[in-house]
C-alpha cells in the first residue's frame, strides 16, 4: 500500500472498510474512527446501515458494493462464522471474499490493498479459502498485488468497544512481512503490545483462547456440582483456589512444552478424587478426560502409565 501525501506533505492515513458490521465489526470500526482513521462499513442490513449512517459513519448495504464509491486501502472481514450441529458455516466468509475479490478487480486505484481476516476460523481457512477466493475472483496474486493478515478479536460482547479501543494484546498473523508491517503500523496508535506470527498460528490461537475459557468454566461448574452435593461452599473453595493454585495466578503455568503432568501430587490426586467422586455417584467427566489425555502423553513420552499405585510424600 503506497503512502500518499496530502497538500501539506503529510502521509495520508489508510482508509478502512469493515466488511460485516456486527458486534465485532462495529466495535473495531468505531475504535479505528476514534483514533482518526477514515472508516466505512459494508454489508449490514438496512437497519444497521441506517443506524451507522445516523451516527455519522459511511455505511453501505452489500447491494451498493459496486457503485463506484469505494476507495479503501484496508478491508477487515468481520463476518459471522456460525455453526450448525457443531460444524462451522463458512458461507458468509466465502461470499465476502468473493465480493471483495470482484471489487479489487474493478477498482481504478491499483495500489496495494490489505485484507485482514478477523472472523474466527479453523486453522488454514485464510490460506485455503479467503486467499483462493479473492485470487479467483480478482485475478490478482496474494503477496504481490494484495496483502493478507489474520487478526483475531478478543472482544467481550458486553464491553466490545472498550475492549477494541484498549486491547490488552494485538496478534497479527501475516502472509508476509509487508502485510504484517502495514497492519502493525495501523495498530501502533493503540499503544498495546503487538505479537506477530503466521496465519495458521493466529487462527489456532483464537481457538485456544476461547477453548481455554470454555474448559475453565466447565471445570469449575463440574467442581461446583460436587461441592453442592456434599454440602460444601463452592464460592469459598474457589476464592481460595484463585490464590493458592499456581495455574490461577501464573499465566504461563502449563503452557511450556514440558510434557504430561507427573510428580507425587498431580497424578495421585486427580485419580484419587475422580475415583472418590465416582464412588459417591458424582460425575466428573472433564477430570476423567484430563487423566486420559495425560496417560496418553505418558505412553507417548515413554513413561509408565500412572494409573497404577502412586506413592506420595503427603
Amino acid at each position: 500500500m503506497k503512502s500518499h501525501a496530502n497538500g501539506n506533505g503529510a502521509a495520508k492515513k489508510p482508509t478502512i472498510c469493515i466488511v460485516g458490521p456486527g458486534v465485532v465489526g462495529q466495535a473495531q470500526g468505531k475504535a479505528f474512527a476514534t483514533l482518526g482513521y477514515e472508516v466505512e462499513f459494508l454489508g449490514g442490513n438496512p437497519e444497521k446501515t441506517s443506524k451507522l449512517q445516523s451516527e455519522g459513519f459511511k455505511a453501505h448495504t452489500r447491494d451498493s458494493f459496486f457503485d463506484g464509491t469505494y476507495n479503501f486501502d484496508v478491508s477487515f472481514l468481520t463476518v459471522p462464522t456460525p455453526t450448525t450441529d457443531g460444524i462451522i458455516n463458512l458461507a458468509p466468509l466465502t461470499s465476502a471474499s468473493q465480493d471483495l475479490g470482484k471489487r479489487l478487480a474493478t477498482r481504478k486505484d491499483q495500489t496495494y490493498h490489505l485484507v485482514v481476516v478477523k472472523s474466527t476460523v479453523p486453522p488454514g481457512t485464510t490460506e485455503d479459502l479467503v486467499i483462493k477466493e479473492i485470487e479467483a475472483t480478482s485475478g490478482l496474486k496474494a503477496g504481490v498485488d494484495f496483502g493478507v493478515c489474520m487478526n483475531p478479536e478478543y472482544l467481550r460482547e458486553i464491553s466490545a468497544f472498550e475492549d477494541a479501543i484498549k486491547p490488552w494484546i494485538i496478534l497479527i498473523g501475516e502472509l508476509d512481512i509487508k502485510s504484517g508491517d502495514i497492519l502493525a503500523t495501523i495498530y501502533s496508535k493503540f499503544k498495546s503490545p503487538i505479537v506477530r506470527c503466521s496465519l495458521k498460528e493466529a487462527e489456532m490461537q483464537k481457538y485456544v483462547h476461547n477453548l481455554f475459557n470454555a474448559v475453565k468454566i466447565s471445570f469449575y461448574n463440574e467442581m461446583r456440582q460436587v461441592a453442592q452435593n456434599i454440602g460444601a461452599d463452592a464460592s469459598k473453595i474457589f476464592e481460595v483456589t484463585a490464590k493458592s493454585a499456581e495455574g490461577m495466578w501464573n499465566p504461563k503455568y502449563g503452557t511450556k512444552d514440558h510434557g504430561p503432568f507427573t510428580g507425587s501430587c498431580l497424578p495421585k490426586d486427580t485419580q484419587a478424587f475422580h475415583k472418590w467422586a465416582e464412588s459417591k455417584g458424582l460425575a466428573t467427566p472433564l477430570l476423567g478426560e484430563a487423566i486420559s489425555v495425560n496417560n496418553e502423553l505418558l505412553k507417548k513420552n515413554g513413561f509408565h502409565n500412572q494409573t497404577a499405585e502412586i506413592g506420595s510424600n503427603l
